[in-house]
C-alpha cells in the first residue's frame, strides 16, 4: 500500500508539475512578444523622426563640397556702395545680366521677380543680386530703366562697376562675358547662384530655372523648410489630441 501510496503521489507531482508548467511559461512568452512589439515600436518612431527631420535635397546642382563666395563691393543703381559680405545672414542668389541683352537675361529677370513672389513673407530672408557684364552699356539709368520693365525695382539689387573691378568678379565666378566691338550685345556665362546664410556658395541653376524649385532651395538653405514641417507635425498632434 506504501508502494502504491507512494506511486500515487509521485504521480501527484509530475502532474503538478505539468500543469504548473503551462502558467509558468505562458506570462512569459506574452511578456516577451510584448517587449518585441514594443521595440518594434520604438524602432518605427526613431526612423520616423531620422527622415521627418531629413534636410529635403537641393534642386540646383550642388557644388561639393561647398566654397566661400568671393566678396566684392559695387556701386549699386541707386549710387549705394554694397558688398556681398553685408548681406552675411540671409541667402543671396547671384547671376550676372546686361540691361541690352535680347534673350536670356529677361527671362532671368523675370524668373527672379516669380521668385520672390513665390516666397511671400519669407523674402526677408533672402537676397537678390545681380552683377553686370556690361559696363559701358550698364549705366545707371538704363539700370533703373530695367529694373522697372521687368518689375523688380526693390528686389533685385544690380550692380555695376568699371571693367577692372567687374573683370575679378567674373572670373572668380566662371562667368565669361565677352562684348562684340561693334554691338552692344555681349556673350557671356547664363548662370543663378545660391549662397547660404553663412557666405558659401551651395548650389547654382541655369536660366531656365523653375522659380518654385530655386524659392523651395532658398527656404531649406534659411531653414524655413525645417520650421514648416516642425509646425505642420506640432498642428496635427493638437489636432489628434483635441
Amino acid at each position: 500500500m506504501a508502494k502504491e501510496g507512494s506511486a500515487g503521489f509521485d504521480g501527484a507531482d509530475r502532474d503538478a508539475d505539468r500543469i504548473d508548467s503551462r502558467p509558468r511559461w505562458q506570462p512569459r512568452r506574452e511578456w516577451i512578444m510584448g517587449t518585441l512589439a514594443a521595440l518594434a515600436i520604438i524602432a518605427a518612431a526613431a526612423l520616423h523622426g531620422l527622415t521627418s527631420n531629413r534636410t529635403p535635397a537641393l534642386a540646383g546642382t550642388a557644388l561639393t563640397p561647398p566654397r566661400p563666395a568671393y566678396d566684392f563691393r559695387l556701386r549699386d543703381q541707386d549710387g549705394r556702395d554694397l558688398s556681398l559680405s553685408e548681406l552675411r545672414g540671409k541667402a543671396v542668389v547671384l547671376t550676372f545680366l546686361y540691361v541690352h541683352c535680347p534673350d536670356y537675361c529677361p527671362v532671368i529677370a523675370d524668373k527672379l521677380r516669380q521668385t520672390d513672389e513665390e516666397l511671400g513673407p519669407e523674402r526677408q530672408h533672402v537676397a537678390f543680386l545681380a552683377v553686370s557684364v556690361d559696363p559701358r552699356g550698364d549705366t545707371p539709368a538704363a539700370v533703373r530703366g530695367f529694373l522697372l520693365t521687368h518689375r523688380v525695382q526693390g528686389e533685385l539689387e544690380y550692380l555695376t562697376g568699371s571693367a577692372v573691378q567687374l573683370r575679378p568678379i567674373w572670373e572668380h565666378y566662371w562667368v565669361a562675358g565677352v562684348a562684340a566691338p561693334s554691338s552692344i550685345a555681349v556673350t557671356h556665362t547664363t548662370v543663378v547662384y545660391v549662397i547660404d546664410p553663412s557666405g558659401a556658395m551651395r548650389v547654382f541653376f541655369g536660366w531656365q530655372f523653375a522659380p518654385h524649385e530655386l524659392a523651395n532651395d532658398l527656404r531649406i538653405l534659411t531653414g524655413h523648410i525645417r520650421d514648416r514641417a516642425i509646425r505642420a507635425r506640432t498642428a496635427g498632434s493638437e489636432e489628434r489630441q483635441e
